[in-house]
C-alpha cells in the first residue's frame, strides 16, 4: 500500500512538472495576442518608405463636385512632408475658396484650412495613413485623406520633368502679421511646369479671406490704386508665364504682397526640385 501510495505520488510530480514546461515554452515560443498586437505596433512604428515624391489624385469629382489631390514627400525613409487638398472642375482649390471656408466652419465647427492642416501633421507624426486622427467636423474628408495617402504610397516615385516633379505644392508663414493676416501659397505642377498657382491671405479673427474683404480692398485702392484680388491675378499670370518665382514682376502698388508671393511660391517650388 506503501509503495502504491509513494508511486502515485511520483507520477503526480512528473506530470505536473511536465506541464509547467510545457506552458514555459509554450509562452516562450508561441506569443499570445496581446504580445503580438505589441509585435505588430512596433512593427508599424518602425516602418519606412523608400526616398522620394509621391502624388495621387481620386479618379472622379463627387457628388459636390471636389476630388483629392496629395503629395507625399519621403526623405531618410520618413515622411517630411504632405500637401492635401480638393480641387473643383474649374480648376479651383477647395483651401482657397473665400465662400466655403465659413460656410464649412458654421455646418461643421471646422475650415478646409484647419482640418487639412491637423491631417498633414498627424500623418507626419503617425507615419502611417491608417494611424492619422480622424478630424472632427471632417470626417469623409479624413477618410478621402488617409485612403488616398495610401494610394500614393504605393505607387512610384515622380521623377522630374524640366526640373520639377508633378504634385501639389504648399507654403504658408509661420505667424500671423501685426494686422492679423497670415498669407498662403498653393502650386500645382503638371509634366514638369507650374500649371495653376494660388495665393490669398487669412484673417486670424474670422478666418476671412484678404481677397474679398471689400472694406481692405476699398481702403488699398483709395491708397494704391491696386486691390488684393487684381494683385494676385497679376502675380499669378506672371508665375505661370515665367516659369520661376524669383522672375515674377512685382505689381506696383503692392509691394508687400508681392514679396510675400514671391517668397511663398519660391518655397513652394523648391519642394518640386
Amino acid at each position: 500500500m506503501k509503495k502504491l501510495l509513494a508511486l502515485t505520488l511520483v507520477l503526480f510530480l512528473v506530470v505536473a512538472l511536465v506541464a509547467g514546461c510545457s506552458s514555459q515554452k509554450k509562452q516562450e515560443g508561441q506569443p499570445n495576442q496581446q504580445q503580438e498586437q505589441q509585435g505588430g505596433q512596433q512593427e508599424q512604428q518602425q516602418a519606412t518608405f523608400k526616398d522620394g515624391t509621391y502624388y495621387a489624385e481620386e479618379k472622379d469629382f463627387n457628388e459636390q463636385g471636389w476630388k483629392g489631390l496629395v503629395t507625399v514627400i519621403v526623405k531618410d525613409g520618413k515622411i517630411t512632408n504632405v500637401f492635401y487638398d480638393e480641387i473643383n472642375k474649374e480648376g479651383k482649390l477647395k483651401s482657397f475658396d473665400p465662400e466655403y471656408g465659413p460656410k464649412m466652419k458654421e455646418k461643421s465647427g471646422t475650415t478646409p484650412v484647419e482640418a487639412y492642416a491637423k491631417l498633414e501633421q498627424s500623418l507626419i507624426e503617425k507615419q502611417n495613413p491608417e494611424a492619422v486622427d480622424v478630424v472632427t467636423g471632417a470626417t469623409h474628408t479624413s477618410e478621402a485623406f488617409k485612403a488616398l495617402v495610401a494610394e500614393a504610397l504605393k505607387g512610384t516615385s515622380v521623377e522630374a520633368k524640366g526640373g520639377l516633379k508633378d504634385g501639389l505644392y504648399k507654403a504658408a508663414e509661420a505667424n500671423f502679421d501685426d494686422h492679423g493676416w497670415k498669407a498662403m501659397a498653393a502650386v500645382i505642377v503638371k509634366d514638369g511646369k507650374i500649371q495653376s498657382a494660388f495665393f490669398d491671405e487669412i484673417n486670424k479673427e474670422d478666418g476671412h479671406y484678404k481677397s474679398v474683404d471689400q472694406e481692405y480692398a476699398k481702403n488699398m485702392e483709395a491708397k494704391s490704386g491696386q486691390t488684393p484680388a487684381k494683385a494676385v491675378e497679376a502675380l499669378t499670370k506672371s508665375l505661370i508665364e515665367k516659369q520661376d518665382a524669383a522672375q515674377v514682376d512685382t505689381v506696383s502698388g503692392a509691394t508687400g504682397t508681392s514679396t510675400k508671393f514671391k517668397n511663398l511660391m519660391t518655397e513652394a517650388l523648391s519642394l518640386a526640385k
